[in-house]
């Protein structure tokens, strides 16, 4: 089969296509946003990498041409652009319904996804939850679709992992917080790889649901402790009920170095225990799940000798362009399309800024210009081509606000979620005005407005 791992730069795609190079005849298909070089003896003959922002859909459906089965296995928790609106939910969605229609369109039918772990009948995070409704996305266009939950995958690169030994190896005297007493099964990256891979390679598992973790359930501080002991490091924790998560989701980012914007949505994932449900149990026994000690002391060196940051602390660095990526989430009400948000949208515009801004529409183009001078702002052109009524596509192609260099921004309103929202995005858009003006100009009436006009579909 051809197969493609979309993702491929994180440290479970890293491994997953080496393993599948090293143990099956698949050609691989490495999809990222910077080309993923592999030095491997069966590179030249079964695998290709191919340069892909998962937001362009056009750049997906080259990828994504010619495949059998994919995984999944993004998270958008870090930012591609130097300006990012919106919530890491939001952008999960987005990508996963962009991957998921574009899978569809070129006859993918399985799709695996390593998901998360989610605890039954208590509050689950917003992690989380995004986990979960891009399992439901994914199944909402995909014939098949195979879904692996782990919680903590500890590995080399992994990042929960790192923070863990960096919090050890930086705090003589840690603070725990009652969250540490929560119980967590692990899983080590090499079973995690052997069960994504088996997923691909036996039809009695496709199109189930499965957690991975290891017996015993172990809790964070006993993670911690163990952790020093097996660095031999002698250290001291007390107990503090009263330690917020927030409290701690800014002291783990400050003493490990990792950025908030990963850390953040991690931590607020601890709140109650992630464990395996009796009935989603994966179904072999042999070979045993690693346990903890098993996989800390497996990885501890690797870790330890790493010269480079985790690829998960590092991010997308933006080019050298102030590029600005925006998403927003509204709500569609029954019936109502994406054709019917753009009407709204445009037509918002001069009702809230009366005195400041008119809309004019001719021959597919549509010029936001000021009311009192001869200056257009913005310049919008509908793509016909690559629109119907449940996505609307409109490319920035000129206007005063956008800067000349700029040729790829472009508005996308698109329905999701089975019709029940609809994705507001502004993709690649570079303004005219200086970075500092804009950010907190332009910028935030961009915002302003998607909220009021949220509040207008709602009403």
């Amino acid at each position: 089969m051809r197969v493609a791992v979309v993702g491929a730069s994180g440290f479970v795609g890293r491994a997953l296509i080496k393993h599948l190079l090293d143990h099956t005849n698949h050609e691989v298909i490495a999809l990222s946003r910077t080309p993923l070089n592999l030095d491997h003896p069966n590179a030249p003959e079964r695998y290709r990498a191919i340069s892909c922002d998962l937001h362009n859909p056009l750049q997906l459906e080259h990828g994504l041409a010619g495949i059998d089965a994919a995984y999944y296995l993004v998270h958008s928790m870090l930012p591609g652009a130097r300006l990012n609106q919106g919530s890491f939910a939001d952008f999960d969605l987005s990508l996963a319904d962009n991957f998921a229609r574009t899978a569809r369109m070129r006859g993918v039918n399985h799709v695996i996804y390593l998901s998360g772990l989610a605890p039954t009948g208590a509050e689950i995070s917003q992690h989380l939850l995004s986990r979960l409704e891009v399992e439901t996305t994914l199944r909402s266009y995909i014939p098949k679709v195979t879904c692996l939950r782990a919680g903590m995958i500890v590995g080399p690169q992994g990042s929960s992992f790192t923070m863990m030994v960096r919090l050890v190896q930086r705090l003589p005297l840690m603070v725990c917080p009652a969250w540490t007493r929560n119980s967590c099964q692990i899983a080590v990256l090499d079973d995690v790889v052997r069960c994504l891979a088996q997923c691909l390679e036996q039809t009695e598992l496709q199109g189930r649901t499965f957690d991975l973790g290891a017996k015993p359930a172990v809790s964070y501080r006993y993670m911690l402790e163990t952790t020093a002991r097996l660095l031999g490091k002698k250290r001291t924790l007390l107990n503090a009920p009263l330690l917020t998560i927030g409290l701690s989701r800014l002291w783990v980012s400050l003493v490990t170095g990792a950025p908030k914007d990963l850390v953040y949505p991690l931590i607020s994932s601890l709140r109650e225990s992630m464990l395996v449900r009796p009935d989603h149990q994966w179904p072999y026994e042999s070979p045993p799940l690693k346990d903890f000690v098993t996989a800390a002391k497996e990885n501890l060196p690797d870790v330890l000798a790493a010269v480079e940051k985790p690829h998960a602390f590092r991010g997308t660095k933006p080019g050298r362009e102030s590029t600005v990526r925006s998403i927003q989430r509204l709500p569609l009400p029954a019936g109502k399309s994406a054709a019917w948000v753009a009407e709204r949208y445009l037509a918002m515009l001069p009702k809230l800024f009366p005195l400041l801004i008119k809309v004019r529409q001719t021959d597919g183009r549509i010029f936001l210009q000021l009311t009192f001078l001869p200056i257009t702002l913005l310049v919008l052109q509908f793509s016909h081509e690559r629109s119907s009524s449940d996505r609307q596509l409109f490319y920035v192609v000129g206007g005063a606000l956008v800067s000349r260099k700029n040729s790829r921004g472009r508005l996308e309103l698109r329905e999701t979620l089975g019709g029940q929202a609809c994705l507001a995005a502004v993709h690649d858009f570079v303004p005219a005005l200086p970075w500092i003006i804009y950010r907190w100009t332009q910028a935030e009436v961009h915002r302003w407005f998607m909220y009021r006009l949220a509040k207008a579909i709602r009403s």
